[in-house]
């Protein structure tokens, strides 16, 4: 307690939050002094209905008075003029429609229609003269122009410094307070019960657990009106303690959050469609279409997804392998392996292979539990039958142990000749540790917590020939894992850029590197439980950019078309035509300003402000909900089959989180760039409209070459 009121005295919001609780409870007495009231009747509703219960279930003649069928006697009013009773409810439902079409209720219809406009057009009278104001101002105000740069006017000044002093610091102050909050979750917990009780919320809890018990041992559906009705006279006080345009925005608040659930939704439906897409295609997939269209962008994606899929198919066949074997001690073996990944003695499918082996050994050598990772060999048993045929358990442990590194790895699996950003996050207490591989609901500012890249892609390690860089240490490395290959054609060549090339040169070239051959042998590295852990994509503009015995062995997935950006969100039209017809408004008046003045005024500070607010607002929904659909067309890489037509989605929140740049060699044609001297600027420019001879000779063409050398033998 001492030390209670010490953190008090050193910080001032423990008293704000007191002054609350008290404040909340002193409200009771004022504005709810019936809820100890109707509390107790809701306890007294469950004793019977418990007593009922019994008396029913063991038919011990218990008596008591069933008030869950009765009306609560608190004096709560009924909203929305419902009946209490369920004959009036049902008499007046029955006249519904003969009362809707009569004249009387027309008239009344239109009288609260005029009214409604009536009260529209009052207050329009008072909105529509301030923002005309506003406008005209912002329009006809004219001052002197000025080239004062970087100078705000006297009005700004003063509003900056009222922001500096008074603004900022208050949003401060609030954030730093939920934080608070935050910390002393206690309060806020009190504060909730209190209020829960005040509104009556408990009160409907327990009447719902009564009713309940007396549902389920009378089966009296008739019932279920008097219990609706009761409900509305619970809640009939919070509906009346809180003003109408406070449930406005309640319920702005839920239809948002109800339809940023619907787009999540169908975000997640679409991804769930591109595995399903992903999981139809080979091993070698090749990306094409012409420039713009998103091959890289889709080659991308589907990387991405395929790393979430290699690491959840892991994770399954862990869970079938120990099943198998339920009673052995898999976290044993995995606390091995971890400690022998962390010192690096168990670095890859290979030496994780050799270790089961000698182990395995071991233990057929001296038959102790130690040796099998303190299973209870004798008692379990050491083989699994799975009606086809008997398993050893070391079979089951190799498996499991392979997976478990495959699913552990807390780098990437993907290696790409580009940089790919992931940000899947492996969350563990110590024991088994789970994967959050969200893609659409992280908050972008936690990216950098978890960003992860891909591997660098270094050639040799996909040839089974010759080697660029002689005794490359990574030559032999890859064995499993997601392969992204940009512009495959300009690294592989086609036959007929190949032609030249010498198959028995000294030099590593694309016929003597055995690429190919790699890319046929490569499921057998990567197969764990007749399963590969190995995808490679590439892209190009054209399927005949790469060679013909390569592109044999892949499909080409042709990108036909690609939509606009759609939005996932439903109802967000209103919301976008007003904020378009804004800005388009904003644009012309704000340029015209910065034409004429170098410096910043009060209105114009405010209303590129409030534009700015709702322009990155739009920006976030669709960078959010956005997505494209692309139309494709598959077919076998020899292109002479049947083409195949589908979808592919890119999610906007998915694709474009930093996770790649499209213009990947861009620091190549930078470091060139840098090279030289002049600028477009320096360039010299044609004098007329009519290009002189030197002038062409300035091209360094190869087709003004060939002119002139005509030229030249005519001499």
């Amino acid at each position: 307690m001492k030390n209670y009121f010490k953190r008090v005295k050193k910080d001032y919001r423990h008293i704000i939050m007191l002054f609350l609780i008290v404040l909340s409870l002193a409200l009771i007495p004022l504005c709810f002094k019936y809820a100890h009231l109707r509390l107790l009747e809701s306890l007294k509703d469950l004793w019977n209905c418990f007593l009922f219960y019994i008396s029913e279930l063991f038919d011990l003649g218990l008596s008591g008075d069933l008030s869950i069928i009765k009306l609560t006697k608190q004096p709560f009013t009924l909203p929305f003029n419902i009946p209490s009773d369920w004959d009036t409810f049902a008499s007046l439902m029955g006249n519904y429609w003969k009362v809707f079409f009569s004249w009387n209720i027309l008239k009344n219809y239109i009288g609260v229609i005029g009214n409604f406009v009536f009260y529209i057009t009052k207050g329009l009278l008072i909105v529509v003269p301030i923002i005309t104001t506003f406008l005209l101002i912002l329009k006809f105000k004219k001052s002197k122009p000025n080239n004062n740069y970087g100078q705000d006017t006297k009005p700004l000044q003063k509003f900056k410094s009222f922001e500096k002093k008074v603004y900022v610091p208050t949003k401060k102050w609030i954030m730093n307070f939920i934080v608070f909050v935050k910390e002393n979750k206690y309060y806020l917990t009190i504060i909730i019960w209190i209020w829960c009780f005040s509104f009556n919320f408990i009160s409907i809890v327990i009447e719902l657990l009564a009713f309940y018990l007396y549902f389920i041992a009378s089966l009296k559906t008739f019932t279920l009106y008097i219990q609706f009705v009761k409900l509305l006279m619970d809640l009939s006080v919070v509906i009346n303690f809180i003003p109408v345009f406070i449930w406005f925005l309640i319920g702005l608040f839920i239809f948002d959050k109800i339809r940023k659930n619907i787009a999540y939704q169908r975000l997640s439906h679409m991804e769930l469609m591109n595995r399903g897409f992903i999981n139809e295609r080979p091993i070698v997939s090749m990306i094409c279409g012409t420039m713009g269209k998103g091959k890289t962008t889709m080659a991308t994606d589907i990387v991405l997804s395929q790393e979430i899929m290699f690491r959840n198919k892991a994770f399954e066949m862990i869970l079938e392998c120990d099943l198998k074997f339920p009673n052995f001690p898999w976290i044993n073996l995995e606390l091995t392996l971890k400690r022998l990944f962390n010192n690096h003695s168990l670095y890859n499918l290979a030496t994780i292979k050799r270790y089961i082996k000698v182990r395995s050994n071991f233990f057929f050598s001296h038959q102790e539990e130690k040796y099998i990772f303190n299973y209870d060999f004798k008692r379990y048993g050491l083989s699994y039958t799975d009606g086809l045929k008997v398993v050893d358990i070391w079979e089951v442990i190799e498996e499991y142990s392979q997976l478990y590194f495959v699913y552990i790895i807390q780098s990437s699996l993907i290696l790409s000749n580009y940089s790919i950003r992931t940000d899947n996050s492996i969350l563990s207490l110590g024991n088994f540790p789970l994967w959050d591989t969200e893609l659409f609901r992280k908050n972008p500012k936690f990216n950098n917590a978890c960003c992860k890249h891909a591997h660098i892609l270094d050639f040799d390690a996909l040839r089974l020939g010759r080697s660029l860089i002689a005794e490359n240490e990574r030559a032999n490395f890859f064995e499993f894992g997601v392969i992204s290959i940009t512009e495959i054609g300009k690294e592989r060549g086609n036959n007929l850029e190949n032609q030249t090339i010498k198959k028995n040169s000294d030099e590593c070239n694309q016929k003597n590197d055995l690429f190919n051959s790699w890319l046929k042998m490569v499921r057998h590295s990567a197969t764990i439980g007749n399963y590969p852990f190995v995808k490679v994509i590439t892209d190009e503009q054209r399927p005949e950019s790469w060679g013909a015995d390569a592109r044999d062995l892949c499909e080409i997935v042709r990108i036909n078309d690609k939509s606009d950006m759609k939005l996932a969100m439903p109802f967000f039209i209103i919301e976008e035509m007003l904020i378009s017809f804004l800005q388009s408004r904003f644009q012309s008046r704000y340029y015209n300003f910065r034409y004429e003045h170098g410096d910043m005024s009060l209105l114009v500070y405010l209303y590129k402000g409030i534009i700015s607010y709702l322009s990155n607002y739009s920006k976030k929904i669709y960078n959010r909900f956005g997505y494209y659909k692309l139309q494709v067309g598959i077919e076998s890489g020899t292109q002479d089959g049947e083409i195949k037509k589908s979808n592919y989605y890119l999610m906007a929140k998915k694709i474009y989180s930093k996770r790649f740049s499209t213009d990947c060699f861009s620091d190549f044609f930078n470091e060139k760039a840098l090279r030289s001297a002049v600028g477009i600027n320096d360039i010299p420019v044609f004098k007329t409209e009519k290009a002189s001879f030197e002038e062409l000779m300035e091209e360094n063409s190869f087709f003004m070459n060939d002119l002139t050398k005509i030229l030249k033998k005519e001499k």
